[in-house]
């Protein structure tokens, strides 16, 4: 295991010395794009984002060289390679302690100032801020974020509540989260999911109001799946069959026309944490 420190300098080492074949920026927007699809596809279970999976990851899997075809394939392998490996980076990150981990990684790359012009908020000023939003009484936040960035805020208000009130932020936050940027919305999803917040990420624009799609974090779709199936549903047998349809919370996996959910199977493995 690393600490926080360690695992982000590790993280840093390997995109930077993988910068040879491809550009720092591209091998960490691809990185977030691939890690937030693995997270999510096998909730959404979507062609579109299979297909953009494995449109990404043909890249890299194909790196032109004019080198020998051995050498060539052990390129390949050694390109491909670095993403779980920096996906282990950000899960022992995130271990170890609460922050804008893939944030401060975009910034220490110099990624923001060099193609986008962003700049994300230092962590402990998101700190600051989140600890002055006023006392925790212990009942549901809701919190709209119209321009998420890396999820910075977000995670900063959890982190408060969970050192400074001692509150279970996992069952407290339920998070509106929205960004005009695609890499935002992937960044901003793959640390809500490793930290357990219940979000839903737009990726949309706050000022026209429009919606491109939706991310929905594991947490997020397990409080849907209670909210459908609720634990003193034994209790409600009698009801009459459209009040309990009156409760139905549409998940991500839901066909749209069929409004077919999860097996009962599937939201088992699932509430045990595990993904299949």
């Amino acid at each position: 295991m690393m600490n926080y420190e360690t695992a982000q300098s590790e993280f840093i080492k390997l995109i930077e010395s993988k910068s040879y074949e491809f550009q720092a920026w591209e091998l960490f927007t691809d990185f977030c794009k691939l890690s937030a699809i693995s997270i999510y596809q096998p909730f959404l279970k979507s062609e579109k984002l299979e297909e953009e999976y494995m449109q990404t990851i043909s890249k890299y899997t194909s790196v032109k060289t004019q080198c020998s075809k051995s050498l060539n394939d052990l390129r390949k392998k050694d390109v491909v390679e670095i993403f779980p490996q920096l996906f282990a980076y950000v899960v022992m990150g995130l271990e170890d302690k609460m922050g804008d981990f893939l944030g401060e990684c975009f910034m220490n790359l110099n990624l923001g100032s060099k193609y986008k012009g962003q700049f994300f908020t230092p962590y402990h000023i998101s700190v600051f801020m989140a600890s002055i939003l006023g006392e925790a009484t212990g009942e549901k936040e809701g919190i709209c974020e119209p321009c998420v960035g890396s999820g910075g805020m977000i995670i900063a208000r959890a982190d408060v509540l969970a050192k400074k009130h001692g509150l279970a932020y996992q069952n407290i936050m339920e998070v509106h989260a929205v960004d005009i940027d695609v890499l935002c919305v992937h960044m901003s999803f793959i640390q809500f999911s490793l930290l357990g917040l219940s979000a839903e990420i737009v990726h949309g624009n706050s000022l026209s109001n429009e919606v491109f799609e939706t991310w929905y974090t594991f947490k997020y779709i397990m409080n849907a799946s209670n909210k459908q199936y609720p634990r003193y549903k034994e209790e409600k047998e009698n009801e009459a069959e459209s009040e309990i349809r009156e409760e139905k919370v549409i998940l991500p996996c839901d066909d749209i026309q069929n409004k077919i959910l999860y097996s009962k199977e599937e939201l088992e493995v699932f509430a045990t944490g595990k993904l299949f």
